[in-house]
């Protein structure tokens, strides 16, 4: 929203030539203040675009992408790295990369200020990418939280785990007395969130 990724990737020289979209106006205008405070107007190229419409076919050769974004994804090709960071439903961001063709390369999580922030690192390999598990509980825990964060034991991710089983035991324990169909089913709900933070947690071990 603000630049300061183009900024900082101009600065350190990460790359030659910089190119920062966003669909909104303010943004950019927010943008290009910081991009000129920092001196970096030679390298940074500011473009107002819908996704990716902007963008030609092969002009990056590295996308970023906070959020998730479908349009102008057939200027992506399989040559391209694609750095996600998703901000909300990531469940489901990562099943939709595993059935829409993008093999993930790496994971990272990072937390800052009580915050969790989700790095994808991905190429687009045109298959569909299936888990291998054991069984579906696994299925859905690596699909909530990353496969490779949780085989490689990320601390961000056992802070993030061990929170969202206060939070959910929390909330069980205040409705578990109350009697009635609805909350019937939250409960359930929640036995199941309950049972894959457990799931999750036991790679710690």
């Amino acid at each position: 929203d603000h630049g300061y990724l183009p900024v900082h990737v101009a600065k350190n020289n990460i790359a030659s030539k910089v190119i920062a979209m966003d669909v909104r106006k303010k943004p950019l205008e927010k943008a290009a203040e910081n991009i000129k405070l920092y001196g970096v107007s030679q390298k940074v190229e500011l473009r107002l675009s819908d996704g990716l419409y902007k963008l030609a076919e092969n002009e990056a050769d590295t996308i970023t992408i906070c959020g998730m974004v479908e349009n102008g994804s057939s200027k992506i090709s399989e040559n391209t790295q694609l750095i996600l960071s998703p901000q909300s439903e990531i469940r489901e961001f990562r099943k939709y990369l595993s059935e829409s063709g993008y093999e993930t390369v790496k994971e990272y999580m990072i937390s800052e200020d009580g915050q969790f922030y989700v790095i994808i690192d991905c190429r687009r390999n045109g298959y569909k990418n299936e888990l291998i598990c054991t069984g579906e509980t696994e299925k859905e825990v690596y699909y909530r939280y990353g496969e490779e964060l949780l085989k490689k034991k990320n601390k961000s991710l056992r802070e993030y785990l061990l929170r969202e089983l206060r939070i959910s035991q929390g909330v069980r324990n205040k409705l578990e007395n109350i009697n009635n169909d609805k909350i019937a089913g939250r409960l359930k709900e929640l036995d199941f969130d309950l049972e894959c933070i457990k799931y999750a947690l036991e790679f710690y071990k």
